[in-house]
């Protein structure tokens, strides 16, 4: 993984423009006719300690080797009570059948999810999850960044992209991160928030499935550039400036949250933080 470290706040628009110039498009030749240029999606996640590692909520909660079918049949034995309490129905298969999809449609340059809003709803309201959740907006990542005040001296925006060439490749044993995109039927927070979701599995041979794993523990293939990880450090220090900027862009906890909660939480910030200094 690259770092970047920035002296200020205010270097970090270039630092975003020259990993979009490195990363952010790819040239693809067409035979008899003018090579063309492709956007190459771009993800952001912001972190308010730059030490801290990339890590999914199912990590923090638990030190267990889970593959993916374990996963689902764990989301899947609480659907009836969700349902029950929550009034909405998710119309699941039965885990038989979830399991039978799942050992049907993966390989190992695959992972399959069954049932991804039921997932993406799930880590939105606290449940353990696989799902690291990114954004298409750099500044987006930022707020998530500089807002928590503690006492680091340094956050960090990551930016990932998958395939900068176009193309990924792998081996029967490969660890590798796969995105999941936005196309998804979930809370407004997740449209307001430009989310995109990303997990990191490693291929066992043995048993012909994905197992969860860290993203720190995807190593790059030797073949084809992927799976690119660059972390942006920028120093605390210059936290009210980026929070009066990004509030400027309407960007705010409110704005992303959309909750009571997430409004109360910006006027708060905003009296004795950004304008209380």
């Amino acid at each position: 993984m690259r770092t970047v470290e920035l002296n200020s706040w205010t270097e970090f628009p270039q630092a975003i423009a020259d990993i979009r110039d490195e990363f952010g498009t790819r040239t693809v030749d067409i035979p008899d006719k003018e090579s063309v240029t492709l956007d190459n999606q771009v993800l952001f996640r912001g972190q308010a300690d730059a030490d801290w590692r990339l890590q999914t909520t199912l990590e923090r909660a638990s030190n267990s080797q889970i593959n993916v079918q374990y996963y689902l049949q764990r989301a899947d034995s609480c659907v009836n009570e969700i349902e029950s309490v929550t009034g909405r129905e998710w119309n699941l298969q039965s885990y038989p059948d979830i399991k039978k999809e799942i050992e049907t449609v993966q390989d190992f340059m695959r992972v399959h999810l069954p049932h991804y809003d039921y997932l993406v709803y799930l880590r939105h309201h606290g449940f353990p999850s696989p799902l690291l959740d990114w954004t298409t907006s750099p500044y987006v990542a930022a707020y998530f960044a500089m807002e928590p005040s503690n006492e680091a001296d340094r956050c960090a925006v990551f930016a990932f992209i998958e395939t900068p060439e176009g193309t990924k490749g792998g081996r029967g044993n490969s660890s590798m991160i796969h995105t999941h995109g936005p196309y998804v039927t979930t809370h407004t927070r997740h449209f307001a928030q430009k989310a995109w979701y990303t997990t990191a599995t490693h291929w066992d041979l043995d048993a012909n499935t994905h197992t969860f794993c860290s993203h720190h523990d995807v190593t790059p293939f030797s073949v084809v550039t992927q799976d690119v990880l660059v972390k942006i450090t920028i120093p605390r220090r210059d936290r009210i400036a980026a929070l009066k900027q990004l509030g400027e862009y309407n960007i705010n906890h409110y704005t992303l949250f959309q909750t009571e909660d997430a409004l109360i939480r910006t006027m708060g910030l905003r009296a004795f933080d950004i304008d209380g200094k």
